[in-house]
């Protein structure tokens, strides 16, 4: 775990450093604590964006010019409804409640496929930045593994959609 060193001004404390309101240590990173509430707060975010996320596959689906993208797609998103799983029972595990419904966020619909694919691609791309920061959050162990493979996931899924891009034709 992480620990500030004891210096002389807080040795004679037994408060947690945690509590002690430090939000960054002396090497300028962010304290555990904070660094797994922000987590806990993008797990909140990804479980609300759930239902735009199952209307845009479903989009993706309809504009897919072959079965062959359809296919893809469909592959695409049951990986992603097996990661907000994985996310609900770490929410649950770190917490102990489940993930609470917040309100809907707005949902735009992608003007073509191709747009739809970069759009997807742009967001697979930050999602993936914040499953480093909620790994980086994680004491060792099964948690930490189920975020390395929801990341090496990520990167399958950012790979799928490009493979999906490249294969249009230019225009």
């Amino acid at each position: 775990m992480y620990y500030r060193i004891n210096d002389e001004t807080n040795a004679a404390r037994s408060v947690p450093y945690y509590s002690m309101g430090w939000r960054f240590r002396q090497n300028g990173l962010q304290s555990p604590y904070h660094v797994l509430q922000e987590s806990l707060h993008f797990i909140q975010e990804a479980v609300a964006g759930e239902s735009n996320a199952e209307k845009f596959y479903e989009k993706l689906l309809e504009l897919a010019p072959s079965e062959e993208d359809r296919s893809v797609i469909t592959s695409i998103r049951e990986d992603e409804r097996r990661q907000l799983q994985i996310l609900r029972e770490i929410y649950l595990a770190f917490t102990g409640r489940e993930v609470p419904a917040s309100a809907l966020m707005e949902y735009k619909e992608p003007a073509s496929y191709k747009d739809g694919l970069r759009i997807v691609i742009f967001n697979k791309w930050k999602t993936n930045q914040n499953a480093g920061n909620l790994l980086a959050a994680m004491p060792t162990g099964y948690y930490q593994n189920l975020l390395a493979k929801i990341a090496v996931d990520n990167v399958t899924i950012v790979s799928k959609f490009n493979y999906l891009l490249a294969k249009l034709p230019h225009s």
